[in-house]
């Protein structure tokens, strides 16, 4: 089985809208200043999935609790001398209300024969050490824990058993006249790419959303990226495919990035593709007329109230530019600072944003454009 299905549970829901037919499910991201935030959910009686960190559950009665993701760093080498490698995100959960009667841990282990499934263990971290139980239920994307008792818990697969996985490119620009990328291949690992994100933005690198490889990739096989122009410079040319904190990536560079280009993904001595996509140029609209922006746009306070409202920015950016005495320090602290940060997805709303707010500034500034 090479696909992964949802078969197993009837309903995804997301994080943020309500599903035809299903109570809805109430969340509340807590950014903390520890390696990762808390999230807070509610529902009701039902089956549902996280849409952020892949997590399933089922309950017969209301219940609340609460996750964040943990860091593998300080368990791997214990976990190695276990002889076995993490298959999935570390995952802390604490119920605070209610019971939960069904959780389903998510990996990232394509399960292609039944070899590979008997492999696989759940991890449990607690105060007397580290527990390895043999999975029992497992399924194309998930490990069942029946009434589970809680604490740190992942999925873990048999170190040095021959498997492939479901991965993410993760991808991160500058943004300054020339144009480095940082190209991340990484097991499919939320809590991993969350730390990433975090990591990138840090040192002023932006996100590039793009689309995940179709296939499952085969764990320690070296992979080559390649660009279809011969003036970027990528280093190193290849990587190997492997769990690993920090993890490696590509760098690719241009000195004078005024063209699209197309990265190209491959398993080395091999020549068709397993991944591809294409960088593109063109200045955002937001950036070409940040000057203009800063000096003319007078309907502040609502961009912002949207702007909040759409997660582009927390309650804490929010306040910081809210405070600010002029209209133009306020444009300027949010360009700068939280739009900047949240890349080409969050100037994309808040270009809509400000087209339906301020709709003779965008045209008057578009017709330069053109």
């Amino acid at each position: 089985m090479s696909q992964r299905d949802s078969s197993d549970i009837p309903h995804r829901l997301p994080l943020t809208r309500k599903p035809f037919g299903l109570p809805s499910l109430r969340v509340i991201r807590q950014h903390a200043l520890a390696i990762s935030h808390t999230d807070r959910l509610q529902s009701g009686v039902g089956r549902y999935e996280c849409s952020v960190s892949g997590l399933r559950w089922s309950c017969e009665e209301s219940v609340s609790f609460q996750y964040k993701f943990g860091c593998w760093e300080e368990h791997l080498e214990r976990v190695k001398m276990l002889q076995y490698s993490p298959a999935g995100p570390l995952i802390d959960i604490t119920v605070t209300s209610g019971r939960l009667d069904v959780v389903y841990l998510p990996h990232w282990i394509c399960i292609d024969n039944a070899d590979t499934q008997d492999n696989l263990a759940v991890l449990h971290i607690d105060d007397c050490g580290d527990t390895v139980e043999k999975a029992t239920r497992v399924t194309s994307s998930h490990v069942e824990l029946l009434e589970p008792m809680f604490s740190p818990r992942a999925v873990l697969i048999k170190l040095g058993f021959p498997v492939k996985i479901y991965c993410s490119l993760l991808i991160y620009k500058t943004n300054t006249a020339f144009l480095t990328l940082h190209v991340y291949l990484i097991p499919r690992d939320p809590g991993l790419k969350e730390s990433m994100d975090r990591t990138e933005q840090r040192i002023g690198y932006s996100i590039i959303p793009k689309p995940h490889p179709d296939k499952s990739l085969k764990i320690r096989n070296q992979f080559v990226l390649k660009a279809h122009q011969e003036t970027l410079e990528i280093t190193p040319q290849k990587l190997t495919l492997r769990y690993q904190i920090p993890p490696n990536f590509y760098e690719v560079y241009a000195k004078n990035p005024d063209f699209d280009f197309k990265l190209e993904l491959a398993q080395e001595n091999e020549s068709a593709p397993v991944w591809s996509c294409t960088i593109r140029q063109g200045i955002h609209f937001v950036d070409r007329f940040e000057t203009d922006l800063i000096q003319r746009v007078s309907n502040i306070a609502e961009i912002l109230d949207h702007l909040k409202a759409a997660r582009v920015i927390g309650s804490e950016a929010y306040d910081a530019i809210i405070k600010q005495s002029t209209p133009q320090q306020k444009m300027r602290e949010l360009l700068r600072g939280p739009l900047r940060s949240s890349g080409d997805k969050g100037k994309d709303i808040f270009y809509r944003i400000l087209k339906e707010k301020e709709p003779y500034l965008c045209r008057d500034l578009e017709s330069v454009n053109k």
